[in-house]
């Protein structure tokens, strides 16, 4: 009998402990986590997902000018509707939302949670305010208004505006610098900047032109992108962030462009190869061979 009395306390004890352990798990933010209050958990999990949130950024090994005896600027376009790319347009994240929310933070004549700039020169003078950016990709059009619901005839026309919808973005530019640190030995690359791109339909024709939206300083987006989930296709458990989908460069690309005498910004600029898609093509694995090679040539054997 004294046994059983024992059992029955000793349970009695556990389930208290476990109810008031739950409550102020509750109370601190876990359980569910998709009650969570700050917006950042993307679907609904048994355990509070805290792996990718609480992330900060590590900061870029110190440089010095004395040090780099090569280095070397290109452009390079991301193509999110590859297959190695998909993650950037996970549906519970896409890439888009998190540079538009991040650029829109804010009062209409100031910047946003992150400057935006309206080229590829990152500097003070080309920085957009938040309704500039809201401004972007728009067209302005004349729409045809009825003014008499018995004669749908009678109308007036009326300048508007048709906002960009930044869901269609399927490409990003990406301007890098490739650098040879003889310090440290290291051959690496760091990324300068990061524009989406967009397709401008020209009026009156079906030529379609793809212009860049904006940029973006890749040095403030680190900020952004080290808590930003992204899909892991091998672990659910185990999420990425932007940042490390950028720094281990998990990304499929091809390089449009490289810094040159003539100012050509991307090889398809050059008239050699304006009308040649696939000497185009070539160019860019050229570019590519010849950063390998320089490397590959830095070693004996």
């Amino acid at each position: 009998m004294k046994r059983v009395f024992l059992f029955m306390l000793t349970a009695a004890l556990s389930a208290t402990g476990a109810m008031a352990q739950q409550a102020a798990t509750g109370a601190a933010g876990g359980g569910n986590a998709q009650t969570a209050t700050d917006g950042r958990f993307l679907e609904e999990y048994n355990f509070t997902k805290l792996e990718v949130r609480e992330r900060k950024v590590v900061p870029y090994a110190s440089l010095r000018d004395a040090d780099v005896v090569y280095a070397k600027i290109l452009y390079r376009v991301i193509d999110v509707r590859e297959k190695k790319n998909l993650p950037l347009k996970w549906e519970k994240n896409p890439m888009w939302r998190v540079l538009k929310t991040a650029a829109e933070a804010g009062e209409d004549n100031g910047y946003g949670k992150i400057r935006v700039y309206k080229s590829d020169s990152l500097i003070k003078e080309n920085a957009l305010t938040v309704q500039k950016v809201r401004e972007l990709g728009s067209v302005k059009t004349t729409i045809d208004f009825p003014i008499d619901p018995d004669d749908p005839d009678r109308v007036i026309q009326k300048d508007t505006i048709i906002p960009f919808e930044w869901y269609k973005i399927v490409r990003y530019r990406i301007k890098e610098e490739w650098i040879f640190d003889k310090q440290r030995s290291e051959f690496f690359c760091r990324i300068i900047g990061i524009a989406p791109t967009y397709d401008k339909e020209i009026p009156g024709s079906d030529v379609v032109v793809p212009l860049d939206l904006c940029w973006f300083d890749y040095k403030d987006l680190r900020q952004t992108f080290v808590t930003q989930e992204l899909f892991n296709r091998q672990n659910d458990a185990m999420r990425l962030s932007y940042l490390d989908f950028f720094e281990y460069r998990l990304f499929s690309s091809y390089i449009t462009g490289e810094s040159n005498a003539m100012a050509y910004e991307t090889i398809m600029d050059n008239p050699e190869f304006k009308d040649n898609p696939m000497a185009a093509l070539y160019e860019s694995e050229r570019i590519k061979n010849d950063l390998f090679t320089w490397e590959h040539d830095l070693w004996e054997y």
